[in-house]
């Protein structure tokens, strides 16, 4: 499995142009993006920027800041060390593909994991650990919450998901999917009735309530900086994130919601069918319920695919939902759902769809790069 994710990440890498090498021609890094050096340098104080920007909204995104703190990144010589970080975040795409095929195939076959993990690596979730240039870091959150899937060792799934949160605030959003695959993961993915859970003694042994205590340790943790040090996320009317924005979103920009998993929505709605017909609604609505939620949040904001794509995991619980089931001929839906994904151009909306560049076709673009780092 190894040997594959090494491939499919050099496949992925032909297809994604890494733009933040671009960076490393920008004679004003450090003052073009001062917020992130100054995040880096003193990681507990508010950042003082236009507040509708990214940069004006990462006062709790911690992690990478910190791990740029311990590399010794910083503004000095243009601030080019950051190039560092972006190469580590491309670098982990290995480890999540990794991670992927072994959480997939506890359930899947060999074939359909293959083809899930290749409609995977041609949507956004994949791509967004080369496609970075703006400081977002997605491609950290999703290999930490990845991670908190792929653990069983309920300190190991408190670490990984405590980091994926601390990174950006929708890997929060997406602890309640996380939470629903371990739960359904502790019941052999059948859940009738959440009273089936209670009255255990064991509760608090149980890995899916550890990924609660994570939520609910942020949100305290973050009450406590935002009340200790003046800490906050902008919201409201100016600022980039607010919910006035999701009628008009919904109306202009609906492509998002498809084009964030493309392919792959055939198998969360196979499974939501799949579930309605079997009578199971409980199920079918909290997958509705969650997807619904992401769905919002996305829509509230302007980066709609890089928000909506923290609920991968609703597509992970899908396939096993419909590989309990053990329907017919099941590869040939995994082969429409990846077939969909490898042949539409992968593009992400942020205010209007914009595709992705592949590196093989950006030998312009690459070439100042590659004079700079032959000097």
């Amino acid at each position: 499995m190894l040997i594959t994710s090494i491939i499919i990440f050099a496949v992925v890498l032909l297809f994604t142009y890494p733009r933040y090498l671009e960076l490393i021609s920008d004679n004003n890094l450090g003052t073009n993006y001062a917020y992130f050096f100054d995040k880096v340098s003193d990681p507990l104080a508010a950042v003082q920027v236009n507040q509708e920007t990214h940069g004006g909204k990462i006062d709790f995104r911690f992690t990478v800041p910190l791990l740029a703190k311990i590399l010794g990144v910083s503004a000095h010589s243009n601030g080019h060390s950051v190039i560092v970080i972006y190469l580590i975040q491309s670098a982990l795409l290995v480890p999540f593909l990794f991670m992927l095929m072994k959480i997939l195939l506890t359930r899947l076959s060999p074939m359909t994991t293959l083809l899930l993990v290749m409609g995977s690596s041609t949507i956004y979730l994949a791509k967004s650990f080369f496609w970075d240039y703006d400081f977002w870091f997605d491609g950290f959150a999703y290999f930490f919450l990845a991670f908190g899937m792929y653990l069983k060792n309920r300190v190991g799934v408190f670490l990984t998901l405590t980091l994926a949160c601390w990174t950006d605030e929708r890997a929060v959003v997406a602890l309640a999917s996380i939470y629903l695959f371990h739960l359904l993961s502790e019941s052999d993915f059948d859940l009738q009735s959440f009273r089936q859970f209670r009255g255990k003694k064991d509760w608090l042994q149980r890995t899916s309530s550890i990924v609660l205590l994570t939520g609910a340790s942020y949100l305290i943790i973050r009450a406590l900086l935002a009340s200790l040090f003046g800490l906050h996320t902008p919201t409201g009317t100016g600022s980039g994130v607010e919910l006035g924005l999701i009628p008009y979103q919904l109306k202009h920009r609906l492509s998002g919601v498809f084009l964030t998993f493309e392919g792959l929505w055939v198998l969360f709605l196979f499974a939501v069918g799949l579930l309605a017909r079997k009578g199971n609604l409980l199920l079918a609505l909290s997958l509705l319920a969650i997807m619904a939620g992401h769905i919002l949040i996305a829509y509230s904001v302007f980066d709609i695919s890089r928000s909506l794509t923290y609920a991968f995991p609703l597509i992970i619980i899908s396939a096993f939902i419909i590989s309990k089931h053990e329907i017919r001929n099941v590869k040939y839906l995994y082969a429409a759902a990846a077939a969909i994904c490898v042949l539409l151009p992968t593009q992400y909306v942020i205010f209007y769809p914009r595709q992705i560049p592949w590196t093989i076709l950006s030998f312009e673009e690459l070439k100042p790069v590659i004079k700079l780092l032959l000097l």
